[in-house]
C-alpha cells in the first residue's frame, strides 16, 4: 500500500501487485471452499446410498421370510390388493422367473407387504437423478397413448438416478464357479446382495485392465437403458444369454475373508455400492 501526502492530506491506496496478490488469495480461498462443498455432496450422496440398500436389503430379508424367495425390488413398495389389480403375481421374481400356479398362490397368501417406501422427495428436485425410476418388465408390452406399459413398474433409483439391483448367485462345486439362480426359488447360496453401481454407473471400475468400453460396461449391468436422458429403464428378459452377459467376469467377485461367505468387488477402481444380505 502507498501512503502520499498531499497539502497536509494523508492519502493512500493499492498497487496493483497488491490487487493481484488479494485477487489470487480470493479465487484460492474460493477454490478450496468450492472442493469442500463438492466432497460433502459427495459423502451425502455416498452415505445416503449405504442407508438405502440396507433399507432395501431388510426389506427383501422379510419378503424372503413370508413368501420363500426374493421378489423383484419394485414389488417391495405395494401391499397384495394392488400387485394382484395392477401386476398380477407372474413376474414377482426377481430375475422375473417363471412361478407355478401352486408358488403363487402361496405367495399372494404370505405377501405382507409393502416392505419398503420409496421417497418420492429426489424425483420433485431433480429431473434426472430421480429417488424413484420406471422400471419395464419383460416381455416389454407396447406403452399405451400416455407412454406408459402395464409392464413399468415404480423403482427404487440410487442417489445418481440408476435403479437398484439384486444379484442372486449359487455356487457349482463340479466347475468351482457361479452363476445366477435359474429357477424362481432356489436359494442363491454363493452370494445375495443390494448393489448400487455407484458415480459412473458400471459394474466395476470405469478403467479396467482389458481396455473394457464403456459400452461394453453398460451391457454388463442387470437392466438396460435406451435413452440416457430419460429415467425409464428396461429389466434383463429371464433367459441365460442376458444374464450371463451380466455375470461378466469383470465384475470381479471373491470371498473378502476365506471364513466369511460374503462377497465382494476386488477391483481397485471399482466405486459400487454393496450391502449382503445375510
Amino acid at each position: 500500500m502507498i501512503i502520499r501526502i498531499t497539502n497536509g492530506r494523508v492519502t493512500g491506496g493499492f498497487t496493483l501487485v497488491e490487487i493481484i496478490i488479494v485477487a489470487a488469495l480470493i479465487s484460492l480461498f474460493s477454490g478450496l471452499a468450492m472442493f469442500g462443498v463438492q466432497q460433502m455432496l459427495k459423502n451425502s450422496k455416498l452415505k445416503a446410498v449405504i442407508g438405502e440398500t440396507r433399507q432395501i436389503g431388510s426389506a427383501l430379508t422379510f419378503a424372503h421370510q413370508d413368501i420363500g424367495f426374493y421378489p423383484a425390488i419394485g414389488f417391495l413398495s405395494y401391499n397384495k390388493d394392488f400387485i394382484s389389480n395392477h401386476y398380477g403375481w407372474l413376474r414377482i421374481d426377481s430375475m422375473g422367473l417363471a412361478i407355478t400356479n401352486l408358488r403363487m398362490q402361496h405367495t399372494y397368501d404370505k405377501w405382507s407387504g409393502p416392505y419398503f417406501a420409496a421417497s418420492q422427495t429426489r424425483n420433485q428436485l431433480s429431473y434426472k437423478f430421480r429417488g424413484i425410476v420406471t422400471m419395464r418388465l419383460s416381455p416389454y408390452t407396447a406403452p399405451d397413448s400416455t407412454g406408459r406399459s402395464i409392464d413399468d413398474i415404480d423403482w427404487p433409483a440410487d442417489q445418481w438416478g440408476n435403479p437398484y439391483v439384486l444379484y442372486l448367485f449359487k455356487y457349482i462345486p463340479t466347475t468351482d464357479t457361479w452363476k445366477f439362480v435359474e429357477t424362481s426359488g432356489e436359494e442363491p447360496n454363493f452370494w445375495a446382495a443390494v448393489v448400487s453401481y455407484g458415480p459412473d454407473g458400471v459394474p466395476g471400475s470405469l478403467a479396467p485392465a482389458g481396455g473394457d468400453t464403456v459400452a461394453s460396461l453398460l451391457s454388463t449391468r442387470l437392466f438396460e437403458q435406451d435413452d440416457l436422458r430419460v429415467p425409464l429403464f428396461r429389466a434383463l428378459r429371464p433367459t441365460p444369454t442376458d444374464y450371463n452377459n451380466a455375470r461378466s467376469e469383470r465384475y470381479s467377485f471373491k470371498q473378502i475373508n476365506p471364513n466369511d461367505a460374503r462377497i465382494g468387488i476386488v477391483d481397485p477402481g471399482s466405486d459400487d455400492l454393496i450391502y449382503n444380505i445375510d
